[in-house]
């Protein structure tokens, strides 16, 4: 939890501009605020909610427009993953304190978590809803998802619309239906499926979105999108290297930092990944951390 204050001051003086003056000024009367030193509670209480407060408008209209698109919500995934403990229990018990002592303010916390008894002990009271997503499904999450993505990818692609106009609707609703059923509840495989499909063409592997999306509907989950991104790359130079490296690294490195560990140039990296984004992020990573 050491950078968990500066992250969300960071994360709410981008949404909520109003608070940047305040956070700055906290910072500005106490430069020391976001070293080891200082207690979670107090970076929190100096950097989140008070600048929250301040920046919230007082006048009644102003309040309301404010407010008009309902409460701020503060996103925190995977807080069973943090390994301070400590750290965690402080920062949900201070949470709750805040909202006892300011129950109106247009703030909220939407924290996923799986069960851990440190976490759910804490929340476990009347101002806190819980919920539990095994008994959610992400059937039609998942449906909108592919829907609203096949359909602004179709917008900017004139190939795909030269097909439309010569095969009719692509894809079809029978076709969305099967890949739906196919992708089951992870929003993971979706997102990797649908990089698939859109990844452009390579001297490898010249096929168009057309041709890969039946090939999804016969593979059997990650595996087989795994195995069909590989081999897209797999003739090139330096291949297995990249990629046991990648899979190996404790730490994400740059692509520079790759090529120095392997003593290769760094493009020739970068021409092993390009054909591999559908499952491997690399942009971004081509400087070296300083």
């Amino acid at each position: 939890m050491a950078r968990f204050a500066a992250t969300l001051a960071s994360q709410l003086a981008s949404a909520v501009p109003a608070t940047a003056p305040y956070i700055a000024a906290a910072l500005d009367a106490d430069p020391s605020l976001l070293s080891s030193r200082v207690s979670l509670t107090i970076q929190l209480e100096r950097l989140v909610y008070e600048p929250f407060q301040a920046a919230i408008p007082r006048r009644a209209r102003s309040l309301r427009r404010f407010l008009s698109q309902g409460p701020f919500i503060v996103v925190i995934d995977g807080l069973d993953e943090c390994d301070d403990k400590e750290g965690v229990m402080e920062f949900i018990d201070q949470m709750l304190n805040f909202f006892k002592d300011h129950p109106d303010i247009p703030l909220r916390f939407l924290i996923a978590s799986r069960v851990e008894e440190h976490i759910c002990a804490r929340l476990e009271i009347d101002i806190v809803l819980l919920g539990n997503l095994d008994t959610h499904s992400a059937h039609k999450d998942i449906q909108l998802f592919l829907e609203i993505s096949f359909r602004e990818r179709v917008m900017n692609d004139r190939v795909i619309q030269e097909y439309i106009q010569a095969h009719g609707e692509w894809p079809t609703k029978s076709t969305m239906r099967e890949l739906t059923k196919q992708i089951g509840g992870s929003f993971v495989l979706a997102a990797t499926v649908f990089n698939y499909i859109f990844h452009p063409a390579t001297d490898n592997d010249p096929s168009t979105p057309m041709d890969r999306l039946p090939l999804t509907l016969r593979m059997n989950g990650l595996d087989d999108l795994y195995t069909q991104t590989l081999t897209r790359s797999q003739h090139l130079p330096y291949f297995r290297d990249i990629i046991s490296t990648i899979a190996l690294l404790c730490r994400p490195l740059a692509i520079v930092e790759i090529a120095d560990l392997l003593g290769i140039e760094a493009f020739e990296v970068v021409r092993v990944l390009i054909n591999l984004q559908a499952i491997i992020n690399f942009r971004g990573a081509t400087e070296k951390k300083k």
